[in-house]
């Protein structure tokens, strides 16, 4: 869908006009003006609202550079830069309502609601009854996804819900509804866009929401509530069809923009920094917006072009240093050092058989301020430096099928189901990576899934998808643990080179610690979801 560039709609602005009755061609209305009564009037322009729909994907808030680069450092897997106030309160635990993301994470998402909903209402001027359901579909699916974020994000899952444009002043302001209500809009929107959806999409309209995304968002709707024999089916169903899905032979075709919308790919959000040029502020509506993502220099290296926002946490990093190598593998060379996952995925200074911006591993980054890595996955590392125009064309993938395979192998495991279709799951994951298979002798239920959420999910999945990580520390009720364990953790920056703390090494070295203030301070009431934002509840008068 790179092809299709994003509408700057107004179709929801109501014009007003003014005059007196002696002045009546002030009162005229301009026949170009763009407005709800001009617009809607036919299957293209409700094809167009639609397109525009799909462009509220492209965020700050939802898929853009925000979400995407901010959202994981509440998780165990990013750590931010000493200056970034909006990164460090995420990283502490000390957001609040008037956080940045808090604001813009709602503001996006109920946009893009907004932009279903008019879709959804002008369904009626669509004469073919075929493509009338394909794109009440598609919208559904879309409004089903905005809310997925505002559910799994805020206030317990309890929110506005708007099933229709508002009209006048107090359509806005609405009490949050139960949970209960939400989850039900959100089921019932990807029910109907699975029943509906098409399996794919001609080349023309590639990116266009699919079966298959409908399917995944299903099986993660499920098993977020902890129904695991519901959610089991909507995934196995992605993964009994290998002439649609199937993983890429090289994992750093995830990640790059040569090769999207591949095999591998379930649902993902298209960015360009050719098809529009703007303003350095990624993806945004209008004649100054951009159909890029500023992901680039967020967390791009200094020496890249970027300003390093947040990083690779110090326990990800030795998760990745660790990741075992298969010595069988052909893919590797002599000089490699890390899994091919680890020289996709980040960079570290010792990586001898990797590059990062065209140099060598430990002169692409600066490896200074206690840094010990940068992200690689959705950076334009291959290149000298981030693109000059601030903005990178790189999608993101929202659901890839190795995500669904590991969701599949959890509701295996948690309905004493098959261990070793478990494993052999988890062990098609690694063979792509690279390294060594798990041995079935090693692994019970039990083990396996500690496996996969200790070692490959957050391998494998690293800054993907919309706060990925957080849903599932959230789901396997480990958050607690998982801080208080890191907090717990020592490591040593010998130079460039991240290790594990050595007794010995203060006064050597940098002794480093991660996620203490969190470990101490996170409180599940108060952190497992955001807070309905400030600029809410300063202008709704019913929260």
């Amino acid at each position: 869908m790179k092809n299709i560039s994003k509408l700057f709609l107004c179709a929801g602005l109501l014009f007003l006009n003014t005059g007196c009755e002696t002045d009546d061609f002030l009162d005229k209305v301009n026949p170009n003006a763009l407005n709800a009564d001009s617009f809607w009037k036919d299957a293209d322009q409700v094809g167009q609202g639609l397109i525009a729909t799909y462009a509220a994907l492209q965020f700050q808030g939802v898929m853009g550079a925000t979400a995407t680069t901010e959202l994981p450092v509440r998780s165990d897997l990013g750590r931010p830069n000493n200056w970034n106030a909006n990164a460090r309160s995420l990283n502490t635990l000390t957001f609040n309502d008037n956080t940045g993301v808090v604001k813009q994470k709602w503001d996006s998402a109920y946009e893009g609601v907004y932009r279903a909903n008019q879709v959804l209402e002008h369904l009626g001027v669509i004469q073919d009854v075929e493509q009338r359901q394909t794109v009440e579909a598609q919208a559904r699916f879309l409004r089903g996804f905005f809310y997925y974020i505002l559910y799994q994000g805020y206030n317990g899952g309890s929110v506005i819900l708007h099933t229709s444009t508002p009209k006048v002043k107090e359509d806005f302001s609405k009490s949050p509804a139960p949970k209960e209500d939400v989850f039900q809009l959100i089921l019932e929107d990807f029910e109907y866009a699975e029943a509906h959806l098409p399996k794919t999409w001609n080349a023309n309209n590639v990116g266009r929401a699919t079966w298959g995304a409908a399917s995944a968002m299903l099986g993660k709707l499920w098993i977020n509530e902890g129904e695991y024999e519901k959610a089991k089916g909507y995934f196995k169903a992605v993964i009994d069809r290998p002439d649609l899905y199937s993983l890429t032979p090289d994992i750093g075709w995830n990640f790059d923009e040569e090769h999207e919308f591949n095999a591998e790919s379930i649902f993902e959000v298209p960015f360009s920094a050719t098809a529009k040029s703007g303003n350095i502020y990624g993806a945004n509506d209008g004649p100054i917006g951009s159909e890029g993502t500023n992901r680039n220099y967020t967390l791009g290296s200094t020496t890249g072009g970027g300003f390093r926002v947040i990083m690779p946490s110090y326990w990800v990093t030795m998760l990745f240093k660790e990741d075992p190598m298969d010595p069988t593998d052909p893919r590797y060379e002599a000089d490699d050092v890390y899994s091919l996952r680890t020289s996709a995925s980040i960079a570290i200074a010792n990586d001898l058989g990797s590059t990062l911006y065209q140099k060598p591993s430990d002169k692409g980054g600066e490896y200074n301020n206690r840094e010990a890595s940068y992200l690689k996955k959705y950076q334009n590392w291959k290149m000298e430096r981030e693109p000059l125009t601030m903005n990178s064309g790189i999608n993101e993938r929202v659901i890839r099928l190795a995500e669904v395979y590991l969701l599949y192998a959890e509701t295996l495991l948690q309905t004493g189901g098959s261990v070793s279709e478990a494993l052999a799951l988890v062990n098609q994951i690694r063979d792509r990576a690279g390294v060594v298979e798990l041995e079935a002798a090693a692994y019970d239920a039990t083990a396996l899934m500690e496996h996969i959420m200790w070692v490959e999910q957050p391998l494998e999945l690293m800054f993907e998808g919309h706060d990925l990580r957080w849903e599932s520390l959230r789901r396997w009720g480990k958050i607690k643990e998982q801080y208080s364990r890191l907090a717990a953790m020592k490591f040593t920056l010998d130079g460039q080179n991240i290790r594990w703390y050595q007794p010995g090494d203060e006064g050597k070295f940098f002794v480093v610690q991660e996620f203490v203030e969190a470990a101490q301070d996170y409180n599940p009431a108060l952190h497992d979801y955001f807070p309905i934002p400030v600029t809410e509840q300063l202008t709704n008068p019913n929260l």
